[in-house]
């Protein structure tokens, strides 16, 4: 049961890592905005890598390595909220 706490603890304090706000595009629904930032989300934890640890995004650009979320919806053409 200790462990179950201590997992839920880790996972809370993850879930806080993505506090970069970012708002929504023209014309986009909500339903839109939600995928961008579960795949970018993905992308920053390195649910989308390739067996050599490179992110899909940057496999598209022709970098090395992982992307950090912020950078993913900067990417994806998304503006920082003030």
């Amino acid at each position: 049961m200790k462990k179950l706490g201590i997992f839920a603890g880790i996972l809370l304090l993850s879930s806080c890592a993505h506090n970069q706000a970012f708002l929504k595009k023209s014309g986009q629904t909500n339903n839109q905005y939600r995928n961008d930032m579960l795949y970018c989300k993905g992308e920053a934890t390195g649910a989308w890598n390739n067996r050599n640890g490179v992110s899909k995004m940057n496999i598209y650009k022709g970098e090395m390595g992982a992307i950090s979320y912020e950078d993913c919806m900067r990417q994806l053409g998304y503006k920082q909220a003030d």
